[in-house]
């Protein structure tokens, strides 16, 4: 997800859609999706790059949150521009003087294996672990506090990523993530 402009869209669905495990790579078809599953609901996110709805389709359910925010890649000097307008900053170095130098920041977000550290604006931090990307970790962390969702929540329910494959109603999966928050996060 390297595209500047990223839509995040998350639905309420009522029932699972089916979940395929397939490898380590994403496969190429359908929208980078997470899937946040508790005993009571489930969501499903859907981060399309650029503005709009994915091409795949969407999964059948109610949307509660849809927004487009900008991501950029203080590393890459075609995003300078950008650094001060992001709502998510994917940083060698993320961390809270990230979020001190831009103000307009929401989320400062970097690889840290096993997976990503972020570090948010109300100043916590989060470990994902089990995802390689950052960019997908920070639209993912932003659309679901954007929405109003509960971040502690993420630590208790199953959180998976891949694919979604709306004509299919699938989540083609990579991997599942392990979200920790909190100062034991970093």
């Amino acid at each position: 997800m390297t595209n500047r402009f990223v839509t995040a869209q998350l639905f309420r669905v009522g029932h699972l859609p089916t979940v395929e495990r397939r490898g380590v790579a994403i496969p190429r078809q359908g929208a980078p999706a997470l899937m946040v599953t508790s005993v009571r609901e489930t969501h499903v996110m859907l981060l399309t790059p650029g503005r709009g709805t994915p091409r795949h389709g969407i999964p059948r359910g109610a949307r509660i949150f849809d927004g487009t925010h900008v991501v950029a890649r203080l590393d890459e000097r075609a995003d300078q521009d950008w650094y001060e307008v992001a709502d998510v900053l994917v940083t060698p170095q993320p961390g809270r003087e990230v979020l001190g130098r831009y103000p307009g920041c929401e989320v400062a977000v970097g690889a840290r294996p096993p997976g990503c550290l972020a570090a948010l604006r109300d100043g916590r931090l989060v470990t994902i672990a089990g995802s390689t990307s950052p960019a997908l970790c920070g639209s993912f962390l932003y659309g679901w506090r954007a929405a109003g969702m509960p971040l502690d929540a993420l630590t208790t329910d199953s959180v998976l990523f891949g694919r979604y494959v709306g004509r299919i109603e699938a989540l083609e999966t990579t991997g599942r993530a392990c979200v920790r928050t909190g100062e034991e996060a970093a």
